[in-house]
């Protein structure tokens, strides 16, 4: 066998290596998708359980400053107009999120990130800003009141 017959017969053993590889990786493809698919559902299902719940909270927020407003109806009508246009303004964002799926959102999100991509780490940074500090808020145990500190003291007559 001359030295070109094999390097022929190697090619195809290359080219059959390849193609078994091939066939390997999208039968390992197919399977871990098949292994994930319950998995992405909960996690959908756990999102959209949560998205209700943002809109819920997003709508009480509209409520609250409608009552403001009305509030503020008396004394303040002028300003009692742009508190409502706040309030509807939130509630249509609340509207909007009950009505757009899981995957809606995050179409929305990616096409922003793509069209905006400066405001949307912005917007990250600060939503992360916001979460730690809330996070870091509700996690501290609330510190006692200066007056429960003087009262051993004022018990004592100092």
């Amino acid at each position: 066998m001359d030295q070109q017959q094999q390097w022929a017969g190697d090619g195809d053993l290359q080219k059959s290596l390849k193609q078994r590889l091939a066939s390997e990786a999208e039968r390992a493809k197919s399977k871990l998708a098949e292994a994930s698919a319950p998995v992405k559902e909960q996690a959908r299902q756990f999102a959209e359980r949560q998205k209700t719940a943002g809109a819920e909270q997003i709508g009480g927020v509209a409520r609250a400053v409608h009552g403001a407003a009305d509030k503020l109806e008396q004394d303040l009508p002028f300003a009692a107009d742009y508190v409502r246009q706040a309030a509807d303004t939130i509630e249509g964002a609340a509207d909007s999120l009950k009505q757009k799926s899981v995957d809606d959102i995050a179409k929305s999100v990616a096409d922003f990130a793509r069209a905006q991509p400066v405001a949307f780490l912005g917007g990250a940074v600060l939503a992360g800003f916001v979460l730690a500090r809330f996070l870091k808020s509700s996690a501290e145990p609330s510190a006692p009141s200066t007056a429960s500190h003087r009262q051993p003291y004022a018990t004592a007559g100092m």
